[in-house]
This record gives C-alpha cells, structure tokens and sequence, in this order.
C-alpha cells in the first residue's frame, strides 16, 4: 500500500514537470508540498536534475501553481540543506580525526614515556658520580613531550638540589641536557685510572692524595663530606666492601657510586696524552641503590653478584634503545656518543670491575682512609654541617 501510494505522488509530480496538469490539481500539489517535507525535497531533486523525471520536453514552462519565485525558493533552500549537510559533514570529520589524533597521541605518548624516563635517568646515574634522580614532571606524547627530572647530590645523611635534567621529544627525535643550579656545575669529584702495567709514583700518587687529607684534616668535628677515591688495581664489589671496612664501620660512610672499567677509559687517557684523571662525563659508573632488583629485597652490604647483574641488565637495555641513549646521553658525556654498545659488550665479557667510589660521612670517619695504600688518588667534593644523625621529624615548606 505504502509503495502503492509513493508511486501515485511520484505520478503526481512528473505529471506537473510535464504540464499535464490542470488548474486545480497544480493548486492541491502545491498545498501537499508545503506541508510535506520529504515530498517538497523530492520535488527539489526533480527540479535540480539530481533525478530522473525530468527528461520531458524542456520547452514546455512550469505550471503556475508553484510559481518560479515557488521553486527558486525550493532550490535555495535544497541548496542551503546541501551547504549545512557539507558544512556538519566537514566538521564531524575535523572532530573526529583531532579525538583520532589526541588518543593517537597520548597512547604513543604513554608507550614513550617510560623508556625516555628509564634511558635519561640511567643515563644521568652512569656519567654523573655522585648525582641521581628525584622527582620528576612529564607531559609526553608522539607530536611533543617534555620530562623533567629534578637532580641531586647526596652529602652526609642528605639529598641536596644539583639542578634539572630535561628531555623533549618531537616525533621521535630527542634532545636532553642538565640545567645546574646557578649555570654550572663545578666539578671536584675525579678518578684516577689504574692501567695495567703503568702504576703511578709514589710522588705522583701523594700529589693526587695530599690535598684532600689536609683540607679534611682541618674541617671541624661536625662536618660531613663527599669523597672520591681511586684504588690502584681492579675490585669487585666484595673485595671494595672488604678493604673500606678496614678504615671505618658500615655505619660511619654510605658509598654513593662507584666508578667501573667500561673499556673506554684507556682510549680515552691516550687520547689525552696520558692524562689519568676521569670526572663528570669521562668516567663510568653506577649508583646501587638507583639499580632494579626486582621485588626480592637486597642485602645493604652484599650480593656483589646480584648487583652486578642488575647493572648488566641496566646496560643490556640501553644497547637495545641505543639511539634514545645516544640522543639524551650526547649532553652527559665528553666526546661524541656514550658508545653504550662497546661498553655493555665490553663488561658482559670481563666483568663489573670497580676501580673508584664516592663515598660520603662524617669527614674525621672518612679521613681515617688515608690509611689505605691502594687508595691512588682522593678528591673532596662538596662539605655541610652535621646531618649524619637524623631528626626525628623533619620537613620542607614552600612559598609558592
């Protein structure tokens, strides 16, 4: 019935395009289009060609019951309708491809965040003796993303600001650097690398040795300090814990980093035409308590082995994001690219053999070091006041 119906006004309209139509009948349709909307746009696509139907004789003029100023209408308005529908088409499309780009962004966001984070703060741990990560901000996706990590120094029992290090990304290209508090970083922490076969005089060895006892010599009772030491041959992490406790007990210092033969080191003092002093951006290393043993809990002073695998693991996933590594650890290091691959390689087949340390703790604790023959060389770093004995409560309160 319905069918039946459509194809009778159908009829009715081709009938009126062809003016075979009387008076009265224009009249009636007239009314039917006005009061009937799917039957007023089926007359526009008639007029507009945009159907069949209107292949009659095109001489012939158009009824006077809707009028030309009647059907003009009915096409302007078919031709708004087509404006909006184009205009709302467009703009669900633009809505739809930014909600598009925006998970897009924030899911290659989320999948970048962890290894930008992971890469900048083991790189910072590895070049940077004595300094690690705090707390850190990020907003980071495919099209643009920044992390910024808070740098710090820990001389006695405390973690003191060093700066910044940020890390934005564009695509995926890189780009990092340290921002030190005041502009810089003033470097007092080095470490003298023992090659094989060539051990520094006793002359020379006191001269890298005598400045650092002196000062901590005369620094008053209540001080804490840093303290970088260099041993004249190859340690692991047993035999380093074995020769300090010779000095001083486990509770009077805490070993802050250590300085590790990555097999870079030699090419480098050659480079330098024999110049054995390491620091900041030369040397290698790694902090323990920054390293990822998983959820078993790890002795304070022990499990040289475990430590060991877990600073392998470290540098096995470095090699493995080797171009993130160059690209954040280009700001870190001295001269070109971390060379991240050589080393890992390098270590995986000798071992983690420590060569240097930081160390910080009451200074008089300290000084009782130089006692040790195989210490090389001894640089003093940073000194505060007394803080080795922690309070019972203590804060931080910020004016912004």
């Amino acid at each position: 019935m319905e069918n039946k119906d459509k194809n009778s006004r159908d009829q009715k309209l081709l009938a009126y395009l062809r003016g075979e139509m009387t008076e009265g009948e224009q009249q009636r349709l007239g009314e039917e289009v006005i009061k009937d909307e799917e039957y007023a746009q089926r007359l526009e696509r008639l007029l507009l060609g945009e159907e069949q139907g209107t292949g009659s004789d095109p001489g012939k003029k158009a009824p006077a019951a809707l009028t030309e100023e009647k059907q003009r209408a009915i096409i302007r308005r078919g031709k708004w309708r087509m404006r909006l529908s184009n205009s709302a088409f467009t703009m669900g499309l633009a809505f739809f491809a930014g909600v598009l780009l925006f998970v897009v962004n924030g899911w290659f966001g989320s999948l970048m965040h962890d290894d930008l984070f992971r890469v900048a703060k083991d790189m910072v741990n590895f070049t940077q003796p004595g300094v690690s990560v705090g707390s850190s901000g990020s907003e980071v996706g495919l099209f643009y993303g920044k992390i910024r990590m808070e740098l710090r120094e820990r001389v006695g029992s405390e973690d003191k600001n060093a700066g910044s290090f940020e890390s934005t990304n564009f695509l995926w290209k890189t780009s990092a650097k340290p921002e030190w508090t005041n502009g810089i970083r003033e470097q007092k922490l080095f470490f003298n690398y023992p090659i094989t076969g060539q051990k520094l005089t006793q002359a020379d060895s006191e001269h890298l040795r005598a400045p650092a006892w002196a000062t901590m010599e005369k620094l008053p009772e209540g001080t804490v300090s840093q303290l970088a030491i260099s041993f004249d041959h190859f340690l692991s992490y047993e035999e380093y814990y074995t020769l300090i406790s010779r000095h001083a007990s486990s509770n009077a210092y805490e070993t802050v980093w250590f300085a590790v033969d990555s097999g870079q080191e030699q090419a480098r003092i050659e480079a330098d035409e024999g110049v054995r002093l390491l620091g900041a951006g030369d040397v290698w290393g790694f902090a323990e308590r920054e390293l990822n043993y998983g959820n078993a809990p790890i002795q304070v002073n022990g499990e040289g082995p475990r430590r060991a695998a877990a600073y392998l693991s470290e540098m096995k996933y470095l090699s493995e994001q080797e171009r993130l590594t160059n690209e954040i650890g280009s700001s870190l290091v001295s001269r070109g690219k971390p060379q991240i691959a050589d080393r890992y390689l390098y270590m995986q087949k000798n071992g983690v053999r420590i060569y240097g340390a930081v160390l910080t703790g009451p200074t008089k604790e300290l000084l009782k070091l130089q006692q040790e023959k195989s210490i090389t060389a001894a640089f003093l770093g940073k000194v505060d006041w007394w803080n080795w004995d922690r309070p019972a409560a203590s804060g931080t309160y910020y004016s912004w």
